[in-house]
C-alpha cells in the first residue's frame, strides 16, 4: 500500500499579532515560563540586562497583566526576594485539532493550563463539519470566560495534517467528500467565522510546540520530537526555537525513506498507529479501540508488543538520521498511546539504537514526552500565545 502523507503547508498569510511583544519582553516571559518564577535580580543576570532595564520591563509586564508578584522568598541577607510568575489570566489561546476521526477545541491560559476542551467524533472530516464544530465549540468554550477575558484571546491555532484529501483510503471516506479540502482555505474561513487571527501548523509540529513550552523536563536546547499518532509525525527544536522550514514542514520524519528488509518505503508505513489498528482488525479484534481509549488499551498483548518492536525500528532510524545531521541534545518520543506503551517504546527504541552503526555519532539521550496524547490539541492552542509572547 502506498500512503501519500499529508504534509504540505496550505497557502496562508502572516496572522495579525494582537499583543506583539518586544524581544526583551519575550525573552523575560520565556525565562519565567521555563523557570516558573524568577526575581528581578535573576532575570537581569540571565538576560544580561541592567537591573534598571529589567525592572522597567517587569513593571510594564506586570501593569499589562502578563506577570504577577508571588510570595516573597525569605532567608538570606537583606529584603526578601519577590519572584514573578506568569499571570494565568493574562492571555488565552484557542486551539483546534483536526484529526482523522475527531475534532478537538481547547482553551488554554497563559501558564499552559487547559481551561476547557470539547471533543467530537465523526466518520471522516469534511469542511462542513469543521466549520459547524468550530463555531459551536468556540461558543461553548468562551462561556467559561468573563467579557474582559474574552478580549484577551490572542487567536485560534489550528493543528492539522496538510493535504487532508490524501486520507480517503485510510479514513474510509468518499474521495469526493475530501476533495472539498483542496479548494478550502482554513485560515481565511476560520478568521471570517470567529473574527480572530488564525495560526496553522501541521499537527506534529504543534505537538512539538507544546512539549517545548510545557514539557521537555530534560531541558534540551535542541531536540527531535517524535509523535506516534495515526500517522507518524515530528518536529524540530534548535537552540530553543521551533524550526518551521521553508514550507512549515521541518521535522516531518514520516517522509523519511526506510528500508524494511524487503523494500524501501516511507517511515510513515513503519511506525504509525494505523498499522496497529490493522493488525488488530486482521486478528478479528476492535482496531478502533486504540483511538477510543488512547490512555488505556485492552488489546492483545502479543499484537501490541509486535507493533512496538516494528515501530521502534523506525524511530531508531529517524533518531540516527537526526543525530548524524544535527548532533542534538536528545530525542523526545510521545504519542496518542498509553503511558506504559510509551515507556516501553522509548526503551525499545534505545535498545534498537545499540544495534545500529553509530560510529562518528554522539551517544543519544531518548526521553518520553511529558505533555502526552493531547499534545496536538494543547500545541494548537499554544500557537497564538507563542506568536505573541515567546
Amino acid at each position: 500500500m502506498n500512503i501519500e502523507p499529508a504534509f504540505h503547508l496550505p497557502s496562508q498569510k502572516t496572522p495579525l499579532l494582537l499583543d506583539n511583544r518586544s524581544a526583551n519582553e519575550r525573552e523575560i516571559l520565556t525565562l519565567i515560563r521555563q523557570r516558573a518564577a524568577l526575581p528581578k535580580a535573576e532575570i537581569a543576570q540571565l538576560t544580561g540586562l541592567s537591573a534598571q532595564s529589567a525592572t522597567v520591563i517587569i513593571k510594564k509586564l506586570e501593569a499589562d497583566g502578563l506577570v504577577k508578584r508571588l510570595k516573597p522568598i525569605k532567608g538570606g541577607v537583606g529584603q526578601p526576594k519577590v519572584p514573578f510568575g506568569l499571570n494565568e489570566n493574562g492571555a488565552f489561546g484557542i486551539g483546534l485539532k483536526v484529526g482523522r476521526r475527531s475534532f478537538d477545541m481547547t482553551l488554554l491560559d497563559l501558564k499552559g493550563s487547559v481551561r476547557a476542551t470539547l471533543h467530537e467524533k465523526f466518520a471522516y472530516p469534511t469542511v462542513g463539519n469543521l466549520l459547524t464544530f468550530a463555531q459551536r465549540a468556540f461558543n461553548v468554550l468562551v462561556k467559561n470566560l468573563t467579557d474582559e477575558q474574552q478580549g484577551l484571546i490572542r487567536g485560534l491555532g489550528v493543528a492539522m495534517p496538510f493535504e487532508i484529501w490524501s486520507w480517503a483510503e485510510e479514513a474510509g471516506a468518499p474521495q469526493k467528500e475530501l476533495e472539498e479540502w483542496k479548494e478550502f482555505n482554513p485560515q481565511t474561513a476560520l478568521e471570517d467565522l470567529l473574527t480572530l487571527p488564525v495560526f496553522i501548523k501541521n499537527d506534529a509540529g504543534a505537538a512539538c510546540s507544546a512539549e517545548m513550552s510545557f514539557g521537555n523536563p530534560e531541558s534540551y536546547n535542541s531536540f527531535l520530537y517524535i509523535f506516534v499518532g495515526t500517522f507518524l509525525g515530528g518536529g524540530l527544536v534548535l537552540n530553543s526555537q521551533l524550526v518551521n522550514g521553508k514550507t512549515g514542514n521541518a521535522g516531518a520524519i514520516g517522509s523519511l525513506p526506510f528500508f524494511n528488509g524487503s523494500e524501501q518505503r516511507q517511515l510513515i508505513t513503519q511506525s504509525s498507529l494505523y498499522l496497529l489498528e490493522r493488525k488488530l482488525i486482521d486478528a478479528g479484534l476492535n482496531g478502533k479501540h486504540i483511538y477510543e481509549s488512547p490512555s488505556h488499551w485492552l488489546c492483545d498483548e502479543d499484537i501490541v508488543n509486535s507493533w512496538i518492536s516494528e515501530t521502534a525500528k523506525g524511530l531508531a532510524f529517524a533518531t540516527q538520521c537526526a543525530m548524524s545531521l544535527l548532533d542534538l541534545d536528545g530525542v523526545i518520543i510521545d504519542g496518542a498511546v498509553p503511558s506504559d506503551v510509551k515507556r516501553i517504546l522509548v526503551k525499545q527504541t534505545h535498545e534498537t539504537m545499540q544495534q545500529l552503526d553509530m560510529r562518528g555519532i554522539a551517544e543519544v539521550q531518548i526521553s518520553p514526552g511529558y505533555v502526552g496524547g493531547k499534545a496536538q490539541s494543547i500545541g494548537s492552542a499554544n500557537l497564538a500565545l507563542q506568536a505573541n509572547y515567546y
